[in-house]
């Protein structure tokens, strides 16, 4: 099973943090590989066990169940449910934790999976890990906006 795992530092509190990442289906608005995305069958968003779907920006399809959030610890868990990638048992979890007397939070973000041809495992943990950097880093940046317009994730 190969994994993935990226923390840093986000310049926002916890609250404000978790107040995006937990609305599931709206993870098209800051992650810069997704052009759209959307929770299925008018389910309510943020409910375990609801699926999005997600269009890249190259036009691929990707499909994640919600599989846990936990509001007092500031974590959740998906997986995928289709991509268009060979991996399986895809599993990521965020968690977050608030950094004592500061305006800032602890982000933690891994991903585990097993690949379907051993010989391409440090590809696609670098293909997982861009993925990673790349939404942490959107991530910051719409944060930022977001404060700065004192506006909602929508």
């Amino acid at each position: 099973m190969s994994m993935v795992e990226f923390s840093a530092v986000l310049d926002s509190d916890i609250a404000h943090v978790w107040s995006v990442l937990k609305r599931f289906g709206v993870i098209g608005k800051w992650h810069p590989s997704i052009l759209e995305s959307s929770i299925e069958d008018n389910q309510p968003d943020g409910l375990v066990g609801c699926i999005r779907k997600l269009t890249l920006v190259d036009g691929a399809v990707v499909r994640e169940r919600l599989l846990s959030v936990d509001d007092r610890n500031t974590m959740l868990s998906y997986r995928f449910e289709e991509a268009p990638l060979p991996l399986d048992n895809y599993v990521a979890t965020v968690q977050l934790a608030s950094l004592t007397g500061q305006s800032k939070t602890f982000i933690r973000w891994s991903a585990s999976f097993d690949l379907q041809d051993l010989t391409t495992a440090e590809h696609y943990e670098a293909l997982v890990r861009r993925l990673i950097v790349d939404g942490h880093n959107s991530l910051q940046s719409f944060l930022q906006r977001q404060a700065e317009e004192g506006g909602e994730v929508g």
